[in-house]
């Protein structure tokens, strides 16, 4: 039997005709509005592309979504197609067509489809003559489940770039039903007299509709701005509610602006290369690893990882402020991405084309369960990865621990031992294995290959390679990670593990 099969009687124009047996019970008025603003907000052109989306991880034999849409050049679903999107014979074939209506967004879901066995999957579907292949899917008993979500959107709310930005409902709307993710924070700028209390509680208020928990997640967060050198850009994320936003713009750092803002509420600085607006961090302003526990490692903008990378922001700061400066000064930060969008396009592209610098980014968080209060618990304890347009799965096993994790080696003798797994929708280019900024192991799969192993024994002595005791660590320390990256472009960045020695 194919590994992938669904019932025909449960594909559907989506969101037309949600399925009570994974969307909950959604009335047809509900529906017609979100498709609405689909169409109103964003009427796609003709379909260049067809995006198919299905969990990362899933258990044999249960039932899940597979969404698609028909996008056309900008990523905006198309109001003109008329065709319908057919499985290709391999893992995807039982599954059945769904077909697209002219005038409507195109945008549809197969429900209850099923995977018999353990195993790596993709699954493929031809548009107008033309095939597509899903993100990769891991179907296994034990893997942890992968959240996908963008941490970083904006709305009319941020009054930048207004006439390309789109609606909050958009934002949340757009999230679940035209990328198909997992969650979402319109995280809206706040500082420069860009907010008021009016905003904040239409903010509050669109994150408590929208939010779903065990189906989607809505995050409250905002933008907050620092002056260069007093942390720069971060963003403010909120477990739960929080009854109105701290700004000290200008007057303050990222310390301050921490200790103003209730325990459930963490930093996350993003583009920190960024001149005038760098994100230098010293002792004096670092709020600790439960307050800022990762770093934005990648948007639109550009990727902040090292100096030199080839898609680094197009004007920076001279002074140790990439992800890697802040790593080797002893804080522990995990990674995430997202995509900074000014057109209000959840990991995706949009109005912004003439504006994007980089491929979209979007964060994945590993969590048992599906809500905003998982996912801030994920980011947290950086149990968390950035990616860059595409859903690229890394299950890892670095130093001994899961990514984000720090690992006491005292009295351990032997190698450090790094293994993963790696899986992509397009073929892999090179996965690297990174210690304390240097690339240390590189593999290099063959031609199309859209998986691969990695098995790395470091055998150097820690102690003459480690780091000496700095921030947050009274202890030398070496770090390890692992970066993806494909032929298309995208790429992937694993949380950090720390070794102490």
């Amino acid at each position: 039997m194919p590994p992938c099969e669904g019932t025909g009687d449960r594909a559907a124009n989506y969101p037309l005709a949600p399925s009570p047996t994974t969307e909950g019970l959604i009335s047809p008025m509900w529906s017609t509005l979100c498709e609405r603003i689909l169409a109103v907000e964003a009427p796609g052109a003709a379909v260049e592309r067809l995006s198919i989306v299905a969990p990362s991880v899933v258990r044999p034999g249960e039932p899940f979504a597979i969404r698609l849409a028909g996008l056309d050049a900008k990523a905006y679903p198309s109001v003109e197609c008329s065709a319908a999107a057919r499985p290709v014979d391999g893992p995807a074939a039982k599954l059945p067509e769904v077909q697209f209506e002219a005038g409507h967004p195109a945008v549809g879901a197969i429900e209850g489809a099923r995977i018999a066995q353990e195993g790596w999957h993709r699954l493929a579907f031809k548009l107008e003559g033309r095939t597509f292949v899903s993100n990769p899917i891991h179907c296994s008993a034990e893997a942890r489940r992968i959240f996908w979500g963008d941490p970083h959107v904006h709305t009319v709310i941020s009054r930048c770039h207004p006439t390309q930005c789109r609606s909050l409902d958009f934002c949340f709307v757009g999230a679940r039903y035209m990328t198909a993710l997992d969650w979402v924070c319109a995280a809206d700028h706040v500082s420069n007299g860009r907010c008021d209390k009016g905003k904040w509680e239409a903010q509050r208020r669109a994150v408590s509709i929208f939010d779903d928990p065990g189906r989607f997640a809505a995050v409250l967060g905002y933008e907050a701005s620092l002056a260069g050198g007093a942390g720069g850009d971060n963003n403010v994320y909120c477990r739960g509610d929080l009854e109105d936003f701290v700004d000290h713009y200008e007057e303050g750092n990222t310390k301050t602006l921490a200790d103003a803002l209730p325990d459930d509420c963490f930093l996350v600085p993003h583009h920190t290369t960024r001149t005038g607006k760098h994100g230098e961090l010293s002792d004096a302003i670092y709020p600790g690893p439960d307050r800022m526990p990762v770093v934005e490692v990648h948007s639109k903008w550009g990727t902040s990882e090292f100096r030199g990378n080839p898609r680094a922001l197009l004007k920076v700061h001279d002074g140790p402020c990439y992800v890697q400066d802040l790593l080797a000064q002893g804080y522990p930060l995990g990674f995430i991405a997202g995509t900074d969008t000014h057109a209000t396009m959840p990991s995706s592209y949009g109005d912004d084309s003439a504006q994007l610098y980089a491929p979209p980014g979007l964060t994945a968080i590993r969590s048992d369960g599906l809500s905003r209060e998982a996912i801030f618990d994920a980011i947290r304890a950086r149990d968390c990865y950035g990616a860059s347009d595409e859903r690229i799965i890394i299950e890892d096993s670095l130093a001994g621990g899961r990514m984000g994790r720090v690992i006491d080696r005292s009295g351990l003798a032997g190698p450090v031992e790094i293994a993963a797994e790696v899986a992509t929708r397009t073929p892999i280019e090179r996965v690297d294995v990174v210690r304390n900024g240097e690339d240390v192991h590189t593999i290099e799969p063959g031609e199309q290959d859209w998986r691969a192993s990695v098995q790395f024994a470091d055998e150097a002595d820690l102690s003459a390679v480690a780091f000496d005791a700095a921030g947050w660590f009274d202890r030398p320390f070496v770090y390890y990670y692992l970066r993806v990256t494909c032929e298309s472009g995208a790429q992937a960045w694993s949380s950090p593990v720390w070794t102490t020695v």
